[in-house]
């Protein structure tokens, strides 16, 4: 684990990592997110942002293009349905658009408790639709991160039953599938899980599904028949309490048939790949650029 993980893991467990028994301050959660922007670097120059305003039909979202991009990825930040945004996310869409190099569609979809299930379902399939116009299906990568990489479940299961065709692949770091939070991770590793409290999540879940079942496939698509769909690379620290989420999904697409390739990793915090100041991140960033390169050379 490299020096900068290391303290991350401490900064992460003192200033972000909710006490148990905690409430969920929709409001100051936003605003802390805010404040860490502030230290956030900009931009690389050789990295294009566009922004979109929402507009019928579609919520607002953001590209960011390197100077050669071959495909495009779809993707979906993470926040547990109830914060975060395209500008929290801004350095990992901008290193894979060039790691990868691919355009990247950040989308801003509409969050809880405001926008309860399905809005955010709606505008990840809406955005889908979208680049199908002008994009080859086999041409398009589908990726997030924790809640936006349930979502980005959410918007394969969704694009199947509309009968479009599937996109190449879908990258998933650290993904939200399950608003049960069944799985036995969410016990075993609450002390070593440097940002979730176990109890957190369920609040969480409460926020975006207001009233709707857990276990409904597009807001948990663990509990989803993953057949048809395309290949999956998914990473997780073993260190967190969404590990079983990944370990289960990964083993649920196997049984299904759907390729899929689990990469885990010890000691680095939840969706550490979106923390491209670490060089663990990097490593990582890097492996799925490989996999998007891969599976969208057609």
């Amino acid at each position: 684990m490299s020096l900068s993980s290391f303290l991350t893991n401490i900064y992460l467990r003192y200033r972000f990592k909710p006490k148990p028994g905690a409430a969920i301050d929709v409001a100051k959660t936003r605003e802390k997110i805010t404040r860490m922007l502030r230290y956030q670097s900009h931009l690389p120059a050789d990295i294009t942002f566009t922004s979109v305003t929402a507009s019928a039909g579609l919520c607002a979202a953001a590209w960011f293009q390197a100077a050669q991009s071959d495909r495009t990825i779809l993707y979906f930040h993470g926040g547990g349905y109830f914060f975060c945004s395209i500008e929290s996310h801004k350095p990992v869409c901008a290193y894979l658009s060039r790691v990868a190099r691919a355009k990247v569609c950040s989308v801003d979809y509409r969050l809880a408790p405001e926008h309860a299930y399905p809005a955010a379902v709606e505008d990840a399939l809406a955005w889908y639709q979208e680049l199908l116009k002008t994009s080859l299906a086999n041409k398009i990568i589908v990726a997030g991160d924790s809640a936006g990489g349930g979502l980005a479940m959410a918007c394969l299961l969704a694009a199947r039953k509309a009968g479009l065709p599937m996109p190449a692949a879908a990258v998933l770091f650290s993904p939200w599938v399950d608003l049960a939070c069944e799985g036995a991770s969410m016990q075993t590793q609450a002390n070593a899980d440097v940002m979730f409290s176990p109890d957190s999540l369920p609040k969480a879940a409460a926020l975006y599904l207001q009233g709707t079942p857990a276990k409904n496939e597009l807001a948990s698509p663990l509990y989803a028949d993953l057949q048809g769909l395309p290949p999956l690379q998914i990473f997780a620290s073993r260190h967190e309490v969404l590990l079983d989420d990944a370990t289960r999904l990964h083993q649920a697409a196997l049984n299904a048939g759907v390729s899929s390739t689990l990469i885990l990793e010890s000691n680095l915090p939840h969706v550490w790949p979106t923390m491209v100041n670490l060089p663990e991140a990097r490593i990582s960033l890097r492996q799925a650029a490989g996999f998007i390169k891969e599976q969208s050379k057609g």
